[in-house]
C-alpha cells in the first residue's frame, strides 16, 4: 500500500477506486467525511462502490459516514444532507455493506444562539478571528473522530482510515495547505494527530467531479443517488441552469471556511450570494428562507452600530473598569432575540430550542444582563402572535472602537454590610429543605460557603421544555418587580436541576455571581446610559471625546 501505484493510463475513478480497495482489502474501515457537496458525494460513492466489491468477495466492509451539523447550516443543505445519507444507508443494506452514520455536534454552551444571543461573544465578522469555524466545525469534529476510532478499536476493527474530498486545484491556498500536510491520494498517509489518512480526489480537477456525478445521473456507473437534487441546489445557488457554471460562479463567492453554502447566519462575508440567489432563483420553494437572510443581513450590516454595543467593560483590571464598546448591549441582545425567535416562526426553521432559550435567559440573569426570565418573556410574546422583522439597513461604514475611558473601583468585593444578606452561589430559600430536597453545602479553597450543585452543564430539552409548560406564567407574574437581584433568575434555574455548573466549575459560578450583584449594587448592571458612565469616569480618552459627542447625540 506505500508503494506507489503507476496507473497514469487509467481514469481518476480507477486510481481512486483501487487506492480505496486496497485499505479495505486490509480490513480497515473508512471514515467519509461527507458535508452533502460535489466533492464529498463523490468520495462516499467511491468508498460505498469500493466497500460493495469487497463484499462481493466475501470480505466485512465498513464505511463510517461522519457529518458535522453546526445548529445554523443552510437549511436547504442540511435536507439534501439527511436525504443523501438515508439514500447511502440504503445502498450500503443492498450491498451487503455495513454503513454507520456519526453526526458532530458544537458543545451546547458554543451554539449560536446561546454564544453570541447569550451575549457570550460577538459573530464572527469579515475582520474578526474565525473563532466559529474553530468552536462550531473543527473542535467538534475532532471529538467525534476520536470517539468513532476508540469505538471501532474497541470492536476489534483495525485502525480506519479517514478520508475527505480535498482536491488540490480547488485554490492556491487549498495546494499550499495540502502539501504542507504531506497528502496522497494513492497511498495511506498520517496526520498530526496520529490518524490515517487518504485523499482520492486529491488529484481530481473539478471537470472531473462534474462528469463522475453525472455519469451516475445517467445510471453508467454504479450509485447510491442519481444527485438530481445536489446538482438543482448547486443550479439555485449558483443562478445558472448549468451546474458547472454555477459552481464556478460559486467559487468566486465561497465562503472563508471555503464552503459554497455554508452557515445562513455566516457574517465573515459582508453579503451571502448563494443564499440569496437561492431564494432569487425560486421562492416558491426557497422564499422560507427570507427571514434568515434578513436577519443574518441585520447582523452584518449593524458590525459598526456602535449604538449597539455594551459600553462596561466585562473585567476589571489594576482596579479600573474599561468604559468603551464591547459585546452587544442587553437592548441588542433583546432585539435579536426577538428577531430570531420571529424568523424561526416565520420560516419554519428550528434556531432557538427551548434547551437553549433557557440557556440565554440563564445567562442574562448569571451576568446581570436583564431582569430575570427576560428572555421568556421575549418568546412568550412571540408565541401569542408577536412578531419583529429587521430593519431595512445599509452597512454602516467602518469606524474606530469608541473607547470612553475607564471607572476606578478598586478591588471589587461583595462590599456586603448586612449578615443577613448572602451572595453568590447561594441560595437560603432552597437550603432551608436541605433534609428533604434541598442542596447540601461544600466549601472552596478559598473558604467560601457555596450550594453543592455541580453536574452536568448542559441543558436538558425536555426539562426546559417542562419548566415553560408549567411555571413560565408563574415567573413572569412573580417576577414583575424590579427589586432584588437580577442573578434571582440563574439562581431558580439551579433550584429546579435546569442548570448546573460544570464539575470543578462551583469557585467560578459564585465570583460571576457575587461580581454580578456588586455590579447591581453599583448601578453598573444592564445597560447604563452613556450620560450616567460619562459622569463617572477617572480616566477619559481625550482622542475619543468627539467621537463620543457624537455617539451620545445618537443615543440621546
Amino acid at each position: 500500500m506505500q508503494q506507489l501505484i503507476d496507473l497514469r493510463h487509467e481514469t481518476p475513478e480507477a486510481i481512486s477506486l483501487q487506492a480505496i480497495g486496497s485499505f479495505m482489502q486490509a480490513g480497515r474501515p473508512a471514515i467519509v467525511l461527507f458535508s452533502g457537496g460535489k466533492d464529498s458525494s463523490v468520495l462516499l460513492n467511491l468508498a460505498l462502490t469500493a466497500a460493495s466489491e469487497q463484499a462481493k468477495q466475501g470480505r466485512k466492509a465498513l464505511v463510517v459516514i461522519a457529518h458535522s451539523d453546526v445548529g445554523v447550516e443552510n437549511p436547504e443543505i442540511q435536507r439534501l444532507v439527511s436525504g443523501e445519507i438515508a439514500k447511502a444507508a440504503r445502498f450500503a443494506r443492498e450491498h451487503g455493506v455495513t454503513a454507520v452514520v456519526r453526526v458532530a455536534t458544537p458543545a451546547f454552551w458554543d451554539t449560536f444562539p446561546v454564544r453570541v444571543i447569550g451575549g457570550r461573544a460577538l459573530p464572527t465578522f469579515p475582520d474578526s478571528r474565525r473563532d466559529c469555524q474553530t468552536d462550531l466545525k473543527r473542535l467538534p469534529n475532532e471529538r467525534e473522530l476520536a470517539l468513532i476510532e476508540r469505538d471501532l478499536v474497541a470492536k476489534g476493527w483495525p485502525q480506519p482510515v479517514l478520508m475527505t474530498g480535498v482536491r488540490r486545484d480547488e485554490s492556491a491556498v487549498r495546494a499550499a495547505s495540502v502539501k504542507g500536510r504531506g497528502e496522497k491520494a494513492v497511498s495511506l498517509w498520517t496526520d498530526r494527530e496520529g490518524r490515517l489518512r487518504l485523499s482520492p480526489l486529491l488529484d481530481w480537477a473539478v471537470d472531473d467531479v462534474w462528469q463522475y456525478l453525472g455519469l451516475a445521473n445517467a445510471g453508467v456507473i454504479p450509485a447510491y443517488s442519481r444527485f438530481e437534487e445536489t446538482m438543482q441546489t448547486y443550479q439555485a445557488a449558483g443562478g445558472s441552469s448549468c451546474v458547472v457554471v454555477a459552481d464556478a460562479e460559486m467559487q468566486k463567492h465561497s465562503k472563508p471556511c471555503s464552503s459554497r453554502f455554508g452557515c445562513w447566519v455566516c457574517t465573515a462575508v459582508r453579503e451571502d450570494r448563494s443564499l440569496r440567489q437561492m431564494i432569487e432563483t425560486d421562492r416558491d420553494r426557497y422564499g422560507y428562507m427570507a427571514p434568515l437572510a434578513a436577519l443574518r443581513d441585520f447582523i452584518a450590516f449593524t458590525q459598526y452600530d456602535w449604538s449597539r454595543r455594551q459600553y462596561v467593560g466585562r473585567s476589571i483590571v489594576d482596579g479600573f473598569i474599561e468604559v468603551g464598546a464591547d459585546t452587544y448591549s442587553p437592548a441588542m441582545l433583546a432585539e435579536l432575540l426577538r428577531y430570531t425567535l420571529s424568523a424561526q416562526k416565520l420560516s419554519g426553521v428550528q434556531i432557538v430550542s427551548a434547551a437553549q432559550l433557557i440557556a440565554i435567559d440563564a445567562r442574562w440573569s448569571q451576568y446581570a444582563i436583564a431582569e430575570p426570565f427576560s428572555a421568556l418573556r421575549i418568546w412568550k410574546q412571540v408565541e401569542d402572535g408577536a412578531v419583529w422583522t429587521p430593519p431595512s439597513l445599509k452597512p454602516y461604514r467602518k469606524t474606530a472602537v469608541p473607547k470612553l475611558g475607564k471607572i476606578y473601583v478598586g478591588d471589587w468585593n461583595d462590599d456586603v454590610t448586612s449578615a443577613l444578606e448572602i451572595t453568590g452561589l447561594r441560595n437560603p430559600a432552597w437550603e432551608d429543605f436541605a433534609e428533604t430536597c434541598g442542596p447540601g453545602l461544600r466549601t472552596l479553597a478559598s473558604g467560601r460557603t457555596v450550594i453543592d450543585v455541580e453536574g452536568d452543564s448542559e441543558i436538558d430539552e425536555e426539562g426546559a421544555w417542562l419548566f415553560l409548560d408549567f411555571e413560565l406564567d408563574r415567573m413572569l407574574t412573580e417576577h414583575r418587580a424590579k427589586d432584588g437581584y437580577w442573578t434571582a433568575g440563574y439562581e431558580t434555574y439551579l433550584s429546579f436541576g435546569l442548570v448546573q455548573p460544570a464539575k470543578g466549575q462551583s469557585a467560578r459560578v459564585d465570583e460571576i455571581l457575587r461580581r454580578s450583584q456588586w455590579r447591581q449594587r453599583h448601578g453598573l448592571h444592564g445597560q447604563p446610559s452613556l450620560e450616567s458612565l460619562r459622569t463617572r469616569l477617572t480616566v477619559r480618552y481625550p482622542s475619543q471625546g468627539e467621537l463620543f459627542e457624537e455617539l451620545h447625540a445618537v443615543l440621546a
